[in-house]
């Protein structure tokens, strides 16, 4: 490779570029640093027609034309017309500040070139970009399933990849849920776990728009609680008590010191100040103590 100062108005951008967009104010600071320190990091280039095409460095390109720059450093690869759109790809793919959308498109487009690129696996395009199969995989799936689906630009490929093995409409609802900030990565991650075990109740909570349900409440409950009524009992009282994390935690524990000593989950009235309520609970035998209620804004211990 040969390293020289070209003129800007010499350099063409890449048609191959995988960014899609170059935000303006994120060009402005990078073209201050630039007058700041007088320095640049060369692009890179190949020779093209009477002048020179940009295989990586766009943006540092454009930014030195916001600074003022006439020439800049770069380096000039010689790479056949055919190899091009490998070549520019390889060389962005890792750059960390493309978006996730970005990164999925360009996977997309050599896998849909791998045959005219020279590759037939999925192995084989991981080799030339030095990284995992499984990395192209879940950027193919991710292309697929956000274009299918209509899935939001706000969410990730690694929640897309999350939620790979799910039923479609169940994938769909959650990561409309991750699109409106309901779900994170991590939280994502929980849910889908829940959902493999869960019953169909506890499933159909979980996934609604907005719900008071959260996936670790729904974990402790599924991870504690196989049996599908005490899911469903568990669940009513989340609901009607709006139990926090650590109050289900501690239903839950309740449930199974209840259970180790022979009680039997029932239903209830109990008659208090003149109102009706209906618990649903194990009652335990040896210390013959109820779960708390809600009554007039207060908990309190039903002996």
């Amino acid at each position: 490779m040969e390293l020289k100062r070209i003129p800007v108005d010499d350099i063409q951008p890449n048609p191959f570029q995988p960014r899609e967009s170059f935000e303006k104010e994120s060009l402005k600071e990078l073209a201050d640093s630039i007058k700041d320190a007088s320095v640049i990091q060369p692009i890179l280039v190949r020779r093209h027609g009477k002048g020179y095409q940009i295989i990586a460095g766009e943006r540092r390109w454009r930014a030195g034309q916001i600074a003022g720059l006439k020439e800049i450093p770069s380096l000039i690869k010689d790479i056949p017309e055919g190899r091009i759109l490998l070549e520019s790809l390889i060389e962005n793919l890792h750059r960390k500040d493309l978006t996730d959308i970005e990164r999925e498109n360009a996977i997309h487009e050599l896998w849909e070139n791998n045959e005219a690129l020279g590759f037939k696996t999925i192995v084989e395009l991981a080799k030339k970009l030095g990284v995992r199969p499984d990395y192209i995989s879940r950027h193919l799936d991710a292309w697929e399933i956000r274009h299918k689906e209509h899935v939001d630009q706000r969410v990730s490929t690694d929640a897309i990849r999350v939620t790979r093995g799910l039923e479609v409409k169940e994938r769909k609802r959650i990561l409309d849920k991750v699109a409106e900030g309901d779900l994170g990565v991590r939280e994502t991650y929980t849910t889908v776990k829940v959902l493999r075990k869960a019953s169909q109740p506890l499933k159909d909570e979980l996934l609604k728009s907005k719900t008071i349900i959260t996936p670790k409440m729904a974990e402790t409950i599924v991870e504690n609680l196989p049996n599908e009524e005490e899911q469903k009992a568990t669940l009513d009282e989340v609901k009607r008590f709006r139990l926090t994390e650590d109050e289900v935690e501690d239903r839950v524990r309740e449930i199974q010191r209840a259970k180790e000593m022979g009680g039997s989950l029932r239903k209830e009235m109990l008659v208090k100040e003149g109102t009706v309520y209906t618990v649903g609970e194990y009652e335990c035998p040896h210390c013959k103590r109820h779960y708390l209620i809600k009554c007039n804004g207060k908990r309190d211990w039903v002996e």
